[in-house]
């Protein structure tokens, strides 16, 4: 087998374990948003507020 096939057949394996990876995320993703009964979690000031983020009694 030259290098180069077996370059493909890394890249290959890489490329089927990310999306292995993805599908149990999504799948975890899923089952943690019905565990919540369907309502979903923002998170969007955890991520904007950044370094002076307020706790939400100071807002």
């Amino acid at each position: 087998m030259s290098k180069e096939m077996m370059a493909v057949i890394a890249f290959g394996v890489i490329g089927a374990v990310a999306l292995v990876m993805l599908v149990v995320e999504r799948r975890g993703v899923a089952a943690r948003k019905a565990a919540r009964g369907g309502r979903d979690v923002d998170l969007s000031g955890i991520f904007m507020d950044g370094p002076k983020a307020q706790t939400p009694s100071e807002r």
